[in-house]
């Protein structure tokens, strides 16, 4: 073989290296995540994953479910909720929250029912709310649920990059 060929050779199996390798990494991500998942840089299902990225930890009525619409990319549930007592934060009065939960069937709130809240501000507040970070089974709260999210919300807060 000349030197073009041998070189053009060469040439050929780096870029299959390569394209096999980003395939591989993406596969990886992708088995991460099931049909409707979103990647998060924390852990979206407990409160020590979440609370150090919530701008507002709060207990919260919810007193309707207003509407679903599309924010962000996901089809999200909004919520008017009446705050209870604050862990973290300075939401007060009646704020509207966003729920986009990351398993179908969606997980509906129940009205009339206090949940805790790990929440982020959308930037348009008035039209779109707060955004609940927390991602796993929304529970009524009780004592236990309360203890685990006050020591979370004693975490320092992750900084934005």
């Amino acid at each position: 073989m000349n030197r073009n060929t041998m070189a053009m050779a060469a040439g050929a199996a780096a870029a299959v290296a390569l394209a096999v390798g980003g395939w591989a990494g993406y596969q990886h991500l992708e088995d991460g995540a099931g049909t409707g998942h979103v990647l998060r840089g924390y852990d979206a299902t407990s409160p020590a994953g979440t609370a150090p990225y919530a701008d507002d930890v709060f207990t919260g009525r919810v007193l309707e479910f207003e509407e679903q619409k599309e924010l962000a990319h996901l089809t999200t549930d909004i919520y008017r909720v009446e705050v209870e007592s604050v862990l973290r934060g300075d939401v007060r009065g009646t704020v509207r929250v966003t729920f986009a939960p990351d398993v179908e069937p969606g997980q509906r709130l129940t009205d009339g029912t206090t949940y805790v809240f790990a929440t982020q501000a959308w930037t348009d507040t008035v039209q779109d709310g707060q955004a609940l970070l927390f991602q796993g089974e929304m529970k009524p709260a009780n004592a236990t649920q309360l203890a685990a999210w006050r020591r979370a919300a004693a975490l320092p807060i992750v900084p934005e990059e």
